[in-house]
């Protein structure tokens, strides 16, 4: 069953052993689509035995199938869309407190790390944003970290050479605010996504939580000039604008300024952050053209590794066998 261009579907790692898919028609404002309309989708078990067995979209009376016949388009995919009712987690800034918000931020880094690493399946997720890093709360008010939304990931080979998938090999994925510089440049075919980009992603989640989210009254408030430039349509736009937020601190110190009082409680680790990812693209910039021997470019010379990361964030990972290229 063909699926619209703002048809989520996810994959919910709760351990190596344990795989539930989840997935929604709901719209989402981080991806440029020709506006369609969208559907939220609900279902019965029966309903849902019914999909699994490839129910087609004229069946359901999509929008999208007199969408076609209307406008018909070379090259489209055709796509299935199986569906399973699962439960409902929490949005990040739905969470209560910084403190709670930091561990689930953990929580996810190291699912998405156990997920590249360890896992039978080996897969880099490739798709981070705010919307897929979730929470839920146990009986004895304790908060999990819940990372979802696994369509277009790519299997990782042993020695963490990158499948492409057929989304990344066709398509720049992933929400625009989020995304890493290397990907949102248009005027080159998408490079390969490594897991530096994914890194590069949490960084961007972090900074947008600080900006926007008010924990004590468990809202997100809307995007204001501070970060609007991540969010444009023109992804030229949007790379310019997070370079120069990576490569000079000067402008990181002039964004991060912008913080209000209230809200701090995030900067140590953003500047903590910041700083990894500075020193990587001083890294870079020293072996662009003539790379010293030994210099790894999906690390940026060590750099920007999952251990790495959690130093940044002073914690201690719970679980680690080896670096993360």
């Amino acid at each position: 069953m063909s699926s619209s261009p703002n048809t989520r579907s996810s994959r919910r790692y709760s351990s190596a052993t344990d795989l539930n898919y989840t997935s929604t028609l709901d719209p989402d404002p981080y991806y440029t689509h020709t506006g369609t309309p969208s559907i939220t989708l609900r279902c019965s078990s029966y309903f849902t035995h019914k999909l699994l067995q490839r129910t087609a979209a004229k069946e359901l009376g999509l929008s999208r199938v007199e969408l076609l016949k209307a406008y018909p388009a070379e090259g489209l995919e055709d796509r299935r869309q199986h569906t399973l009712v699962v439960q409902l987690y929490g949005k990040l800034w739905e969470i209560g407190s910084v403190e709670a918000f930091q561990d689930v931020f953990v929580d996810c880094l190291e699912c998405h790390y156990h997920a590249y690493m360890y896992t039978d399946a080996k897969i880099l997720h490739q798709d981070l944003s705010e919307n897929n890093l979730m929470f839920e709360r146990t009986d004895d008010g304790e908060v999990k970290g819940i990372l979802t939304d696994w369509d277009i990931t790519s299997g990782v080979e042993d020695k963490n050479e990158i499948l492409p998938s057929t989304a990344t090999r066709t398509y720049r994925t992933g929400a625009i605010p989020f995304m890493a510089v290397d990907l949102l440049f248009v005027n080159r075919p998408p490079p390969p996504h490594l897991f530096r980009h994914d890194l590069e992603s949490f960084l961007y989640i972090l900074v947008w939580a600080a900006f926007y989210y008010d924990f004590d009254r468990k809202e997100r408030r809307l995007v204001k000039p501070a970060l609007e430039r991540w969010n444009n349509e023109d992804l030229e736009i949007c790379a310019d604008s997070k370079a120069v937020f990576l490569f000079h601190s000067e402008r990181k110190n002039s964004l991060f300024a912008r913080l209000p009082l209230e809200r701090q409680h995030l900067l140590p680790w953003m500047r903590s952050v910041w700083l990894l990812f500075w020193k990587a693209s001083i890294s870079r910039g020293q072996n662009f053209e003539t790379p010293a021997a030994g210099w790894d470019s999906k690390t940026l010379g060590g750099f920007l590794t999952f251990e790495n990361f959690m130093e940044a964030l002073g914690r201690k990972p719970r679980h680690q066998r080896s670096s993360a290229a």
